[in-house]
Formats: structure tokens, C-alpha cells, sequence
């Protein structure tokens, strides 16, 4: 059960533009206009494969609403943020809210980091992961069964 103070749950939505694409300009924006693409934000949401638990992250974009319009810098909080994947569950599709958050951070004139769900434990950047195929780490994970035949 929700309060009023609660933020709306996000809605499901086809794929976001690209940054760059005439829908949204890239380059540098202003705190009022970065807290209207954080507030208008929508999210695919995912239920048989890992998502981000929305009300993580509901919860921290509202607070990034707040640091926007306060005159906060965005940057920090949007390149540390980590959120507790879901299975089985609705989540956001975890590519959807990563790029909001490079969004965010590019056009506050930061850079944007690999970010990672709160269940890995390793550093957030290292090589291992996020990392492409041959870009350093010689440990190849080993799939089972069902992720090679779902190509997952």
C-alpha cells in the first residue's frame, strides 16, 4: 500500500529514444529541464529475466528530483547508484534505467561509469565486468543448459 507522498509507479513504455535523437538533444541541460527527463522517464518492465527492483529505483530518481531542483550536482549519486536485481518479479529492464542515468550524467557534463546491480560483488568499473569479450578478463563465465539454448 502506497502513501500519497509515494512517487507513481512508472510506466511501461516502448524503448527510449537514443541520446542524440531529435525526441532529446544531447548536450549540456539545465537542472529544471534534467528533473523533467527524470520525471518523464519510462521504463520497460521485465518479469522472466533480471530487472532492477522498481521501487529502488522510484525511490532513488525521486531523490535525484529533489538534488536537481535544490541546484545539487547530479553526477555522484548517478554514477554510484546500485540497485537489487529481481527474478520472477516485475523489475526495469536494466539497460532502460542505465541509460537514463548516463543521460543524466553526460548532460550534466560528467562521465558515466558501468554501473552494476548491488548482488555483484565486485568493484564498480572493474574489467570483469560490463566488460566486452578479449577487453581483459581471461575468466569466461560458464553458462548452463537453459542460457544456451535462450541465449541469455
Amino acid at each position: 500500500m502506497s502513501s500519497p507522498a509515494d512517487p507513481p509507479p512508472r510506466t511501461p513504455s516502448p524503448e527510449p529514444a537514443a541520446p542524440g535523437s531529435p525526441a532529446e538533444p544531447a548536450g549540456p541541460a539545465g537542472p529544471a529541464e534534467l528533473a523533467r527527463l527524470v520525471e518523464t522517464a519510462r521504463f520497460t518492465p521485465v518479469r522472466l529475466r533480471s530487472g532492477y527492483d522498481m521501487g529502488q529505483v522510484d525511490d532513488f530518481l525521486a531523490d535525484l528530483v529533489q538534488t536537481l531542483r535544490s541546484g545539487g550536482d547530479p553526477v555522484a549519486p548517478a554514477t554510484a547508484a546500485r540497485f537489487a536485481t529481481v527474478r520472477l518479479r516485475e523489475g526495469y529492464e536494466t539497460a532502460n534505467v542505465d541509460a537514463l542515468l548516463d543521460e543524466v550524467v553526460v548532460r550534466s557534463g560528467g562521465t558515466p561509469r558501468v554501473r552494476r546491480d548491488a548482488d555483484d560483488p565486485r568493484p564498480a568499473g572493474s574489467p570483469a565486468h560490463g566488460a566486452p569479450a578479449g577487453t581483459g578478463s581471461v575468466v569466461q563465465e560458464q553458462r548452463g543448459l537453459l542460457a544456451r539454448l535462450f541465449h541469455r
